[in-house]
């Protein structure tokens, strides 16, 4: 399905996908995560992460979707997926000081029982309808991309069919600390971070990294999309 197709009356997002267009990048929308986990490894060589794995979950179009974005000559060259959980009797902080592990980084030999997550001052506050944002990617590969701002442009996109799509009261995403630290959030247009949420120890090994918590409130979102039209107005 084309996302040009599926919100075709809305301008703001048909801008939004003229400008990324205008850059080089097809957007594809889709709800089947057995298709964006063939995408992830034929082109990336990696397995989906846990959370947007068909195998494990109940995953469809009432509850999560995925970005795709190629170039102009049909090759991938972005992913990004949404995924809703019901927080409304507990705090994600609550939720995750019991199922971190359910978030690992893909690729990596972890020692789960030495791994841990720390639940900062806004994950203890919050609650309701949450989204998590992950699978973020961009083939940094292809200087056609560089320099355009299309991180947030494309996280910006992926904000407005979250809001459109599942009204959420809150979107986290996880980061590890090196890429956070150079201002990814920023860029990809997250407003808070929690430093030092995880630390992920590694297998057979002293050695450890240490991520992020990234979110948004709701209010948060509206004020970013706001920003960013008034910015193309």
């Amino acid at each position: 399905m084309t996302i040009q197709d599926f919100f075709l009356r809305r301008p703001a997002m048909a801008e939004l996908l003229a400008e990324i267009r205008r850059c080089g990048m097809v957007i594809e929308l889709g709800f089947d995560f057995a298709h964006l986990r063939e995408v992830l490894l034929e082109n990336k060589g990696q397995e989906i992460s846990p959370p947007f794995d068909i195998r494990q979950h109940n995953l469809s179009e009432d509850n999560a979707f995925w970005i795709i974005g190629r170039t102009l000559d049909g090759e991938i060259a972005h992913t990004q997926a949404v995924r809703f959980f019901d927080m409304t009797r507990m705090a994600l902080g609550e939720y995750m000081e019991e199922h971190f592990r359910d978030f690992p980084p893909v690729g990596v030999d972890l020692d789960m029982e030495r791994s841990r997550y720390r639940a900062g001052p806004g994950a203890r506050r919050i609650r309701g309808r949450v989204c998590y944002h992950g699978e973020m990617w961009l083939d940094e590969q292809r200087g056609q991309f560089r320099g355009k701002g299309m991180a947030g442009m494309l996280t910006q996109l992926g904000f407005m069919i979250t809001m459109e799509r599942m009204s959420p009261d809150y979107v986290f995403a996880f980061m590890a600390a090196p890429v956070a630290t150079k201002g990814l959030p920023q860029r990809a247009g997250f407003m808070h971070t929690e430093p030092g949420s995880l630390t992920w120890r590694l297998a057979n090994s002293e050695r450890a990294f240490e991520g992020f918590l990234a979110y948004n409130s709701a209010e948060d979102i509206h004020y970013l999309l706001r920003l960013g039209l008034d910015r193309t107005a």
